[in-house]
């Protein structure tokens, strides 16, 4: 029989430890649910090539192999804490793991959120954080560029540098110099003379390379780090506009690209940047504009005489739910570079709801296959297409996963209620509004944005819709505000969550009922349907949109949230028009309604998994 064990006091003596050390270790501790004491236990640490944490039952001496893991061994701590004594050693095999923050896609981080996720990457075992910017970081002489768009000061910057750094956490700069440029170019007076075309830079033109000297002396100017991320990915019409107009028509679009390349990495390295880029352009070029070759294929020799090697390629996939494409994947960007990083993805970016389940499925097969190809580098990306809506909070259970895996453990569970005091199978029911069946858990949906934003009359996803949906949402709803009680801190993002799933519960069918009931000409159920569902709907909008708003003004600066309001805003229109149309209908006021005489087709405007802004609801921005 194991001897009885006690529990670990949880106040701990920081005497023996640096002041410089002590001072990010009290601010997580409140996460932890520890407190300093001079009669506390003795926290003790000490370089070492790997981590070690041991609890003798009288003090913990933590060895580190990096300033972060001292973090990271607060939270084995938390974990081991109901036992007498311990020891743990744990050996990672990434050197840099990361997230990416997606803070060009209208949501900018404040600092007090970032501060905040900068605590919890330590305490999970992080060791980079990359900004996603686009043109949301202030550029000297540069009024236009972020313009409106709530872009980072380089003071504000300069200081989610330094905050990063006390924990160990490596700020990288994540820029585009070549495409993803769109809000730039909205400001066409002042870009116009170096757009090729779409949201791409003219190549050649020497105005281009001012402003990209521009962009990266500005990361200078604000980042410690070595590292730079120069994008360059989706370029896809690269040459084909303006470039073609003034210098004619490129004879070979990747030697155009090479050169670019080469003018770009030259600038980094005159400011004692390493850049590294998105990888996907050589493969398009190669492969007629894909990415993910079929398993067999090959490079043409011309590719691999001219890829440059003095940057790093990051192959980027966060679709695959099998081991066998990573691994055929990581080996074709091997073929091309020694130097290679993998992006995963924490997927935050198909609407208002995170998908922790298809996240996980894809970045275990993913890491996996990284460890088999000795690929060390890993940044799990935070992407924030159309619109942004999701919380960076949302997909923790995804980024904990990732983190236990790269120090060797399968199971993440027990990390990830030492960290957040909730049980991850309750944390992970965040998802539930992506959730129509079993098996799309493990599926990439965005379901609760094709359903918020159909149109009751015009609804242009009704074949998508199953029968049942309103009393799935419904149940989700109740499940919701049980998990939403016992979320501590993360209170908020439940809230926003349920009332979700009660205005889909409400929505979902809705047009589908609405039709049915027009075609048997049954107002009686028309007005049974503007009693319990289209009234009572508007109300839940207005709940569910204020919580939303309290979610936004938490996490993000305030530009952006105008986005929602149009949004969020038409869906309350709406509904409100239809039920003035169908109580006109109702009492005769018009005798058809023309949208509900037309037939529902099978819905074949593009995946329904990637709705975004151009196709939601048929009819909405």
């Amino acid at each position: 029989m194991k001897p009885e064990t006690r529990s670990m006091r949880m106040t701990f003596n920081l005497s023996y430890l640096p002041e410089a050390l002590c001072l990010p270790i009290r601010e997580v501790f409140p996460v932890l649910g520890f407190s300093e004491e001079s009669t506390g236990i003795p926290l003790k640490a000490a370089p070492c090539d790997r981590l070690i944490v041991r609890y003798d039952g009288k003090e913990i001496k933590i060895g580190y192999s990096a300033k972060n893991e001292i973090f990271r061994a607060l939270k084995i701590i938390k974990q081991q804490s109901l036992k007498s004594d311990f020891q743990v050693v744990e050996t990672r095999f990434t050197d840099e793991l990361g997230i990416m923050l997606d803070c060009s896609r209208n949501a900018v981080r404040n600092t007090q959120h970032l501060k905040k996720m900068i605590r919890m990457l330590a305490l999970t075992g992080y060791n980079q954080l990359q900004l996603y910017t686009e043109d949301t970081y202030e550029i000297d002489g540069e009024p236009y560029f972020g313009y409106l768009r709530g872009r980072y000061s380089q003071a504000e910057l300069k200081e989610i540098v330094g905050y990063a750094d006390r924990f160990g956490i490596e700020v990288v700069p994540c820029i585009q110099t070549l495409a993803h440029l769109n809000q730039m170019f909205r400001w066409w007076g002042a870009y116009e003379k170096i757009n090729d075309t779409g949201d791409i830079m003219l190549i050649d033109e020497e105005e281009t390379y001012r402003l990209i000297e521009k962009m990266i002396a500005s990361c200078r100017a604000c980042y410690q780090t070595d590292k730079i991320h120069i994008g360059m990915d989706e370029a896809h019409l690269v040459g084909r506009g303006t470039y073609e107009d003034k210098f004619g028509a490129a004879k070979n679009r990747f030697e155009l690209l090479s050169k670019h390349l080469k003018r770009v990495i030259a600038i980094c390295e005159k400011y004692d940047f390493k850049p590294m880029m998105w990888a996907d352009m050589f493969f398009r070029l190669a492969f007629h504009g894909g990415y993910y070759p079929e398993i067999g294929s090959d490079f043409p020799q011309d590719i691999y005489d001219k890829v440059p090697q003095n940057v790093r390629l990051v192959y980027w996939d966060y679709y695959h739910i099998e081991y066998e494409p990573y691994d055929y994947l990581l080996k074709m960007h091997r073929k091309l570079s020694d130097d290679v990083s993998f992006a995963g993805g924490a997927w935050r970016w198909h609407g208002f709801a995170p998908n922790n389940g298809f996240s996980i499925v894809c970045t275990e097969n993913a890491m996996n296959a990284c460890k088999a190809n000795g690929v060390n580098n890993i940044l799990i990306t935070m992407w924030g297409d159309d619109g942004a809506e999701g919380s960076d909070f949302g997909v923790l259970p995804a980024l904990v996963m990732a983190a236990e895996k790269a120090y060797g453990h399968d199971d993440y569970k027990d990390a990830f209620q030492a960290l957040t005091n909730v049980r991850a199978e309750e944390y992970i029911k965040l998802d539930f509004a992506n959730v129509i069946e079993e098996k799309s858990k493990q599926e990439n949906d965005n379901c609760n944005k094709t359903r918020l934003y159909n149109d009751p009359f015009s609804g242009s996803f009704d074949s998508l819709i199953k029968k049942g949906e309103n009393e799935i949402f419904a149940q989700h709803a109740k499940d919701l505000a049980d998990a939403e009680k016992q979320a501590g801190e993360y209170r908020y993002l439940f809230t926003t969550q349920r009332l979700l799933c009660e205005v889909l519960s409400l929505k979902s069918e809705l047009g589908i009922l609405t039709r049915e009931a027009y075609r048997k000409r049954d107002k009686e159920k028309l007005k049974e349907l503007i009693r319990k569902n289209y009234i009572p709907l508007l109300g839940k909008l207005n709940e569910f949109y204020d919580a939303y708003r309290a979610q936004w003004y938490q996490e993000n600066k305030p530009y952006g949230i105008e986005i929602q309001d149009y949004r969020i805003g038409g869906v309350k229109q709406r509904i409100a028009t239809c039920i003035e149309t169908l109580e006109s209908y109702i009492n005769g006021t018009i005798n058809c309604i023309p949208q509900l005489e037309e037939d529902i087709l099978e819905f074949k405007g593009g995946s329904a998994k990637w709705m975004f802004t151009g196709m939601i609801g048929g009819n909405l921005l």
